[in-house]
C-alpha cells in the first residue's frame, strides 16, 4: 500500500477523485449522447448525426442551441415551400378561373355578335323584301297607268277616226250632190280637198291677210299622197311650210277612191292647190 501511494509521488487522494471524476463525465457525456441522437431520430427519422460531443459544457449548450436553430431553420423552409406551394396553387387556380371567364366572355362575345349579325340580316333582307313590293307597287301602277293612257289613246285615234269618216262621209255626199258634170266634180272635189286642208291648217305667227301659197299635191288614184312642194311662195317661209304641213297631214283624201280613173288621171294625179286660209281674210 505505502508503495501504491509512493508510486503516484505523494498524491494518492487527488488523483484517484481526478480519474474518477473523468470517468464520471465521459459516462455523462455517453449518455448524453446516446439520449440526443434517440431523440434525434424520433424527430428527423432519416438524417442520422454522429456528434462529437467536447468535453466543455458550455460547447454543448451551444451544439444544442444550433441544432434548435437548424431543426426551427427547417420548420421554417418547410413552412415557406408549403407556402409557397399554396400560393403557387392559389394562381394556378386563379389563372384558371381567369382563363375560364375570359373563354366564356369571348363565347358571350361571338354569341352577341352572331345575334348582331342575324339581326342585321334579318334588317336586310326585310328592307330588301319592302323594296322589293315598293318596286312591285311603282311597277304595277306605272302598268295601270300605261293601260289608262293606252285605252285613252286608242279612245281618241277611234274618235278621230269616226270623226274623219263623217267627214269623209259627208264630203262625199256633198260631191255626190253637188257632182252634175266633170267640171262639177272637179270643182266639187278640189272643195273637198281644199276644206281637209283648211281642218288641218295650223296658222303661223307670221301668217298676214293676203298671203297666197300655190301647192303642186301628186296623188294615186287611192288618194294617197305621194309629194307636196311648194310652187309659188307666200313671200313668207313659216306660212309655206305650214301650208305644205298641213297637206301632209291629211296622207290621204279617200273621197278620191270612187272617182273616175280618166277624170282621175286628167285633173287629180297632179293636182295645183291655190292655198288661201280662211282665217286670212277674215
Amino acid at each position: 500500500m505505502i508503495r501504491a501511494v509512493t508510486a503516484f509521488n505523494g498524491y494518492p487522494v487527488s488523483v484517484f477523485f481526478a480519474v474518477l471524476l473523468h470517468g464520471l463525465i465521459f459516462g455523462a457525456l455517453f449518455y448524453m449522447q446516446r439520449a440526443n441522437t434517440e431523440v434525434i431520430d424520433i424527430v428527423r427519422p432519416p438524417v442520422v448525426k454522429a456528434l462529437l460531443v467536447a468535453e466543455n459544457p458550455q460547447a454543448r449548450n451551444e451544439e444544442l442551441q444550433r441544432q434548435q436553430a437548424q431543426r426551427v431553420a427547417d420548420q421554417r423552409r418547410a413552412e415557406q415551400r408549403r407556402q409557397e406551394q399554396a400560393r403557387q396553387e392559389q394562381q394556378r387556380r386563379e389563372e384558371q378561373q381567369r382563363r375560364e371567364a375570359e373563354q366564356r366572355a369571348q363565347a358571350e362575345q361571338q354569341r352577341r355578335t352572331e345575334a348582331e349579325r342575324q339581326q342585321a340580316e334579318q334588317r336586310r333582307q326585310a328592307q330588301l323584301q319592302k323594296e322589293r313590293q315598293e318596286q312591285q307597287q311603282r311597277e304595277a301602277q306605272q302598268r295601270r297607268q300605261q293601260e289608262l293612257a293606252a285605252q285613252q289613246e286608242a279612245a281618241r285615234q277611234e274618235q278621230l277616226r269616226q270623226e274623219q269618216a263623217q267627214r269623209e262621209a259627208a264630203a262625199s255626199a256633198a260631191a255626190a250632190e253637188l257632182a252634175r258634170t266633170d267640171a262639177e266634180l272637179v270643182t266639187a272635189y278640189s272643195a273637198v280637198i281644199h276644206d281637209l286642208v283648211q281642218q288641218n291648217w295650223s296658222r303661223p305667227p307670221s301668217a298676214r291677210n293676203g298671203m297666197v301659197a300655190v301647192l303642186r299635191i301628186q296623188m294615186v288614184p287611192t288618194g294617197d299622197i305621194l309629194n307636196v312642194e311648194v310652187v309659188q311662195s307666200s313671200g313668207d317661209y313659216a306660212f309655206d311650210r305650214a301650208a305644205e304641213t298641213a297637206v301632209l297631214k291629211v296622207r290621204r283624201f279617200s273621197e278620191l277612191q270612187g272617182m273616175d280613173i280618166r277624170l282621175f288621171e286628167r285633173n287629180f294625179r297632179t293636182f295645183l292647190l291655190t292655198f288661201r286660209p280662211q282665217d286670212l281674210l277674215n
